[in-house]
């Protein structure tokens, strides 16, 4: 099937479905095992949205192979941005450093702050790992996947024999 297709538009085929591949992981994970993400893992998502649309509209015909180029390589920087989110997530995780989406004490009980708090839904902790596997959290997990998709949309935005129909 893939023999047919130019290779430019096989290249942006699998981007695509490499960032659906993890976010359908994203989602299972939060709705088929109860695992609720976090403000910082929802934030790791958004790279994956913008590299499923882009590589989405470079599948139209009309698109040319070196605009399929520079959208290929404009994904390799949403998965960096992706991979540099979850490095941050995994900081906060281990307690490298502070977020705000991490409480750190110094809580305030006030009427308002309090009603404001039941007004919205649970969300955990970004600070709080609610998954690991042997000794990754899921933002370790995003962060090789985000690295590896990256190196391999670089790979193949810079082979010129990909891009040439």
């Amino acid at each position: 099937m893939f023999a047919r297709l130019p290779p430019s538009f096989t290249v942006m085929l699998l981007t695509g479905a490499t960032s659906v591949a993890a976010l359908a992981t994203a989602w299972t994970s939060q709705y088929g095992f109860d695992l609720h993400p976090c403000e910082l893992c929802l934030y790791q998502r958004l790279p994956y949205i913008g590299a499923v649309s882009l590589s989405a509209l470079t599948l139209m015909p009309v698109v040319d192979p070196k605009s399929r180029q520079l959208a290929c390589f404009i994904c390799a920087l949403l998965f960096l941005a992706t991979a540099s989110t979850a490095f941050f997530h995994i900081g906060v995780e281990q307690e490298w450093w502070q977020s705000t989406c991490a409480p750190t004490g110094g809580q305030s009980f006030s009427i308002d702050d309090i009603r404001s708090a039941l007004l919205q839904p649970g969300q955990p902790a970004c600070n709080e790992i609610q998954f690991k596997l042997f000794g990754l959290s899921m933002a370790g997990y995003n962060m090789l996947a985000g690295l590896v998709f990256a190196a391999g949309s670089l790979w193949a935005a810079r082979n010129e024999t990909f891009w040439h129909e």
